[in-house]
């Protein structure tokens, strides 16, 4: 994978789970303090410059690499006031001063302390990585600022929402002291991982189709595959935990009480989200191109939690098939049907246990419709390549048709409606969950697709094949 890089990036990546390390350290460091230790001026500056170190080395890392220290050191300078104004300014404005408006204050400073190291690094960043490319700096440029705006925004994450997902090992403080150091490690994981992957779609994001399709069309070797896989996945799975299980849960609050910083995260994490879902489900077809193989039902794991690791590693450890392209076509059809049949038996039997599993009084014999539906879902999305822009959304307005009814719900008046639904969390929460469904059905539709199926046109199949090879 490390061809994809520019020698500068390569660098950086070299011995980034150092910076994975020291991340942790810092993160968990500030837990220990923040629930441990006393409640003085010192440990409370220590807390404030190891929260600066944390987030400014992120951004100094690839100088530092580079033996650009002198920008490195300017980098994590410019953010010091960031960090030391970010508790509330406005309640010591308040204190001091009698000022009205101080809450816009604060967020006007917080905004400048933050955008201005920000856009050093983008302009700093891009010099070092100039491309040759006709195109005017500032069109290059503006591209470049956005997604370093976006990486800003995605490297934390929401250390309460992943502990949720571990409070079954048990309530003992020793055990939870020790899950959230575990969480804090993969959010150190997460970060490098984000990283990693700003490099790489810095380097594609002079097209907006190249970003959309951020895979090229070519032979994916298992050293891409697995770097590819981990590093997508990961920042795939932590983007959705972070946003919630269950985004119409999402806070409705009213749009004067909704921040810019909230906003900017949401929006950071759909174009996260849509980049990584659409690579990982191109990079399973096309490591199944790669091996001329059809993985179908194996293929569709990679959705899961933990059963990801049965497709990984099949994906990692097979050969390639020594048949020839005219033979593998041949055997396509077949092999499909087959994979849709597992995939069917799968899915009667996960919808049968999550019914019965439940106890009577709260059994709901409409759970039984999503078999028919889901067995149709995937024939339709195996078969034709516009299924993925018709049937996430379907599914959507299926699975959600009372929430949405109660959305669209005009009974209290259209001033309500606007006020309380349209400038409220509520679309964000709608596009977010729209998103998940997108990707879940875009991830299957690659698992199962071939280009064949719908066109049934061998030539022009083989001469695609061959691109892999």
């Amino acid at each position: 994978m490390t061809e994809f890089f520019s020698t500068s990036q390569k660098k950086a990546l070299n011995f980034i789970w150092i910076l994975c390390l020291l991340i942790t350290f810092f993160y968990c460091s500030n837990y220990f303090i923040s629930f441990y230790g006393p409640e003085t001026n010192t440990y409370d500056y220590i807390y404030k410059i190891q929260g600066w170190l944390l987030h400014s080395l992120i951004f100094g890392w690839y100088f530092y690499r580079n033996s650009l220290v002198k920008k490195a050191v300017i980098i994590q300078l410019l953010f010091i006031p960031y960090y030391i104004l970010r508790k509330d300014l406005y309640l010591t404005l308040d204190y001091y001063l009698d000022i009205d408006n101080s809450s816009y204050i604060d967020t006007f400073v917080r905004f400048f302390t933050f955008t201005i190291p920000i856009v050093y690094f983008a302009i700093s960043y891009f010099k070092n990585e100039v491309n040759s490319k006709p195109l005017s700096k500032l069109k290059v440029f503006l591209p470049y600022l956005s997604l370093v705006i976006v990486m800003s925004f995605i490297i934390e994450s929401d250390v309460d929402q992943f502990f949720s997902f571990f409070t079954f090992i048990g309530d003992s403080p020793y055990i939870q002291d020790l899950i959230v150091c575990f969480i804090f490690l993969l959010i150190g994981i997460k970060t490098a991982l984000v990283l990693a992957a700003f490099f790489y779609i810095s380097n594609r994001i002079y097209s907006l189709k190249k970003i959309l399709n951020p895979i090229e069309e070519h032979s994916i070797s298992s050293n891409f595959f697995k770097w590819g896989f981990v590093i997508s996945y990961t920042i795939l799975l932590m983007s959705i935990v972070d946003l919630g299980s269950n985004s119409f849960r999402i806070s409705m609050f009213a749009f004067n009480d909704i921040e810019f910083s909230q906003v900017l995260f949401y929006f950071s994490s759909f174009f996260v989200l849509l980049v990584s879902g659409r690579f990982l489900g191109n990079l399973i077809q096309f490591r199944n191109y790669s091996l001329k193989k059809y993985l179908g039902v194996i293929n569709s794991l990679s959705v899961l939690p933990v059963f990801n690791l049965i497709p990984f590693l099949v994906l990692i450890i097979s050969k390639k098939n020594p048949d020839t392209i005219e033979h593998y076509i041949t055997k396509l059809k077949t092999k499909r049907n087959i994979h849709l049949i597992i995939y069917s038996i799968f899915i009667v039997l996960l919808i049968c246990y999550n019914y019965f599993s439940k106890e009577t009084s709260l059994r709901n014999s409409n759970d039984f419709y999503q078999i028919p539906i889901q067995i149709i879902t995937i024939i339709l999305l195996s078969r034709f390549k516009f299924t993925t822009k018709i049937i996430p959304f379907a599914l959507v307005g299926f699975t959600f048709y009372e929430d949405i009814k109660e959305i669209l719900d005009f009974t209290k008046g259209y001033l309500f409606f606007i006020e309380d639904k349209i400038f409220s969390f509520l679309w964000l929460a709608v596009i977010s969950i729209i998103l998940i469904y997108y990707l879940f059905y875009y991830i299957l539709h690659k698992s199962f697709y071939t280009e064949y199926f719908q066109y049934k046109n061998e030539l022009e199949f083989e001469e695609h094949i061959k691109q892999f090879q």
